[in-house]
């Protein structure tokens, strides 16, 4: 049962629907209005209802908003406002099992995922309630379980208004977290919701789905007919795909991830796996027979990098299911390859590695907090046969650009790469100027992403990409963060002398090569 919706106000404080206060100020106050109102939800579970999630959010602006005004200000920790009523919530209805994420105007991925990471700590479930911007709800899911894993454990998908024409088996896959469809009373009778929703259960093998709205139909005997008509329509067998939502790949090595196949309603048959959607330089093999398989990736030493979704298809029959599967493919870790190294190391004056666990207070790479981790990255990288070395972790160890001239070993090279990123955001058309000893010298544009956000600029190639990225109170932040390859071509019938950087803090360099 979805009980549908618990308004967050800018101060935390919880309300049911505008009819009565839930918490404020951190303490559940729910039975000041209605003495029973925990007990009754206890009730229902007594009967057919075997789960109770809240909805947060409609169509209407401001709890999201709310949700992220507060998570900006105070974090999700035990002292924040809303883990404190969250947990006041969850400890006066033990009956509360989830909260719907009915989220239909903010759209703000990181305060949402630490949302429902501080949720998934208080022992409640995640559900998505999506009906549009499949790409986000999905990024949403993967990084809420990656912190949390198995805290948003199905999706609530509205086919219905906004959502008409919406398909849980066409455009919304995330990962083995099962997707449940919603269709409206006033627009399908209980006989076509059953025809609907087993078309989609042949399809991709929904095993469950919901209704919109209870309060057409209360009182008029429907809802049971509209409960047997979805549980009826779900209960043909099949099978799912789970597993591993993302895999990190260095070029010339492999990395592998779980496949779990699960039965369905007695479902018996053989199914065969098939990847699709690899990039060039990556081949793959499936080890096992059984209903837990490996996927095992191999990368060429010249394997595309960058990001790709990965498909694996199971077929048993008619009968067809996906898992989609986040590929990150990364220069290799080494310490030979080819090029001729440049040693950056008298320019560094910006803190940007640290150790994993280690409480700084230097800024980092971004001057707020934040750096990478040098268990992640390491103390130098090959990308496609080339060599970069990286500074010394916990100490100055990158380049903020500030327009300074940097020396090159004097020669002919054709190309010069730098490997960086931007900070704060993306930062658009920057200029740099190669300079050769004859005195002439040549200006460069290029845009760099932010090391959160790859944009694919032109001359910009992904080099590394990790998992996490250290904090200054010695935690993670568990989302993706990049290092990319910047290619600037040379005139090879100059002797090369120096490179002038960008004239922008919010630009940083951590390795350089010249070939």
């Amino acid at each position: 049962m979805i009980v549908w919706s618990v308004e967050v106000s800018s101060t935390g404080d919880l309300n049911f629907n505008g009819e009565f206060p839930l918490t404020s100020n951190g303490v559940y106050i729910g039975d000041q209005t209605h003495s029973d109102f925990a007990a009754n939800l206890a009730q229902l579970k007594q009967g057919t209802v075997k789960r109770i999630t809240f909805s947060i959010g409609s169509s209407n602006y401001g709890d999201w908003e709310d949700v992220k005004a507060l998570v900006d200000s105070q974090g999700t920790g035990p002292n924040s406002i809303l883990y404190k009523d969250f947990a006041a919530l969850k400890a006066a209805i033990p009956a509360l099992d989830a909260i719907d994420f009915d989220d239909e105007n903010s759209f703000d991925t990181a305060s949402t995922v630490a949302f429902g990471i501080m949720l998934g700590n208080l022992g409640l479930k995640v559900v998505p309630d999506a009906f549009d911007n499949n790409t986000y709800w999905e990024n949403v899911v993967s990084q809420i379980n990656i912190t949390a894993p198995g805290t948003a454990d199905g999706v609530h998908l509205q086919a219905y208004a906004g959502g008409a024409g919406n398909n849980p088996c066409e455009g919304w896959n995330f990962g083995g977290v099962p997707v449940w469809p919603g269709l409206w009373d006033q627009d399908d009778t209980p006989s076509q919701v059953q025809t609907i929703m087993t078309g989609w259960n042949a399809q991709c093998g929904i095993n469950g789905g919901f209704l919109w709205l209870y309060d057409d139909i209360a009182g008029t005997g429907l809802a049971a007919q509209y409960a047997a008509a979805i549980n009826t329509a779900v209960s043909q067998n099949g099978f799912r795909l789970s597993g591993t939502t993302s895999i990190f790949l260095n070029q010339d090595a492999s990395a592998d991830g779980l496949i779990k196949i699960t039965d369905l309603n007695g479902f018996t048959g053989s199914v065969t796996l098939t990847v699709s959607g690899l990039p060039k330089g990556v081949k793959s093999v499936i080890e096992g027979t059984g209903n837990e398989r490996k996927l095992v990736l191999l990368a060429s030493t010249v394997a595309a990098t960058g990001f790709t979704t990965v498909t694996v298809t199971g077929t048993s029959g008619s009968i067809t299911q996906t898992l989609l599967i986040k590929l990150a493919v990364s220069a290799t870790t080494g310490s030979t390859g080819k090029g001729t190294v440049v040693d950056i190391s008298s320019y560094f004056n910006r803190y940007g590695i640290y150790t994993d666990g280690t409480v700084f207070s230097t800024g980092g790479i971004d001057g707020v907090g934040n750096a990478y981790s040098a268990n992640l990255l390491g103390t130098s990288r090959v990308l496609s046969g080339e060599l970069f070395d990286f500074g010394t972790a916990n100490e100055l160890d990158a380049v903020s650009c500030t327009g300074q001239p940097v020396l090159l070993p004097q020669g002919h090279f054709s190309t010069l790469t730098l490997l960086g990123a931007a900070v704060e955001g993306n930062q658009l058309s920057q200029t740099l100027t190669v300079n050769y000893t004859d005195g002439s010298s040549s200006p460069l544009t290029q845009s760099f992403s932010d090391w959160y956000t790859p944009e694919n600029y032109g001359g910009e190639q992904e080099a590394v990409a990790m998992a996490y990225r250290d904090v200054s109170n010695g935690t993670e932040d568990k989302r993706t963060f990049n290092l990319y390859a910047y290619h600037f071509a040379l005139n090879s019938s100059k002797v090369v002398q120096g490179v002038t950087l960008p004239n922008n803090s919010n630009v940083v360099v951590l390795a350089a090569t010249l070939h």
